[in-house]
């Protein structure tokens, strides 16, 4: 069926371009906000399928569980070598079909289409780089079509370029790649975002002490009763132990050692200011629900 003149201006509408530090980001008619999200373990199970990808390719002795990744650094833990030696690892894994091969986190797929429907447009600020570009794509449009208005990713030249439209669904209006590493937390001020929702304690202790405008007291929902996000880590009081690799604390019998300090850690539970936990998706669509009717109830005393 042709469009009418009608059709034309409401879909012109429907996609006001917003421009910020010279990125566009396409927003929905009545629109409340963003949501940046991440991709491994948040939308994707990542580890998990490394966990049988490597016992099918590097055969280690006992077999990996995902309870040895007590690091997001894949050398700390068990199960893997130095450095360089991970990063030819990993490469094996990418070219066995990890992409493909790793299946959406539970719930992933309605929360996300939950908080579509709450009026948040939702963008993925992931780490890959630009060389994952295309394999990161193909799983969202077999997985997650027509939900994201874009993608980021961290590690590649920055420059805005539409998606490939050959796909069955459409992976997002715009993909954004950069040749410099940015921080998660500059993408969430470039792209207005609310907050975002990683695995990553890392990445959430980053964004929760960026000095970027923000205006909410949170700022990250740190996703996911995951061992390698059991601990927050405050620089001000990481030990060199935490510090070593696996091999180093295992060459120096600190293994025990390191287990005992691990254990004190998670027993404390500390938190940065504007990090609040978030064990499934479930728990993040009850969470945002909650944000919302507070927001709404907010602006509606200040009118």
């Amino acid at each position: 069926m042709a469009s009418t003149s009608t059709d034309r201006i409401d879909q012109e509408e429907d996609t006001e371009t917003i421009l910020a530090s010279g990125l566009t980001t396409p927003s929905r008619k009545g629109w409340k906000g963003t949501i940046a999200v991440d991709m491994d373990d948040v939308l994707c199970q990542t580890n998990a399928t490394i966990v049988h990808m490597h016992h099918e390719l590097f055969d280690t002795q006992p077999p990996l569980t995902l309870a040895d990744f007590k690091n997001y650094l894949y050398w700390m833990n068990r199960g893997w070598g130095t450095p360089e030696e991970t990063v030819g690892m990993v490469a094996k894994l990418y070219q066995g079909g990890l992409y493909m091969r790793a299946p959406p986190v539970e719930g992933a797929k309605e929360g996300l289409h939950r908080l579509k429907d709450l009026g948040y447009n939702l963008v993925i600020i992931t780490a890959r780089s630009e060389n994952q570009r295309s394999g990161t794509e193909d799983w969202i449009a077999e997985y997650l079509p027509d939900i994201f208005d874009e993608i980021h990713f961290t590690g590649a030249f920055q420059h805005l370029e539409p998606t490939r439209e050959e796909k069955e669904g459409h992976v997002a209006r715009k993909a954004v790649v950069s040749h410099h590493k940015r921080s998660k937390a500059e993408i969430i001020h470039k792209t207005s975002s609310l907050f975002l929702i990683d695995d990553s304690s890392e990445n959430a202790y980053d964004v929760s002490i960026s000095t970027y405008p923000h205006e909410l007291e949170t700022k990250v929902l740190l996703f996911g009763d995951y061992p390698w996000n059991a601990i927050v880590h405050d620089p001000s009081t990481k030990t060199p132990l935490e510090e070593m690799t696996y091999f180093q604390k295992q060459e120096k019998g600190l293994l025990d050692e390191y287990e005992n300090l691990r254990k004190e850690k998670i027993e404390k539970g500390w938190l940065p200011k504007g990090v609040e936990r978030v064990s499934n998706w479930n728990k993040v669509v009850e969470w945002v629900a909650e944000f919302d009717k507070s927001r709404s109830n907010t602006q509606s005393n200040d009118i």
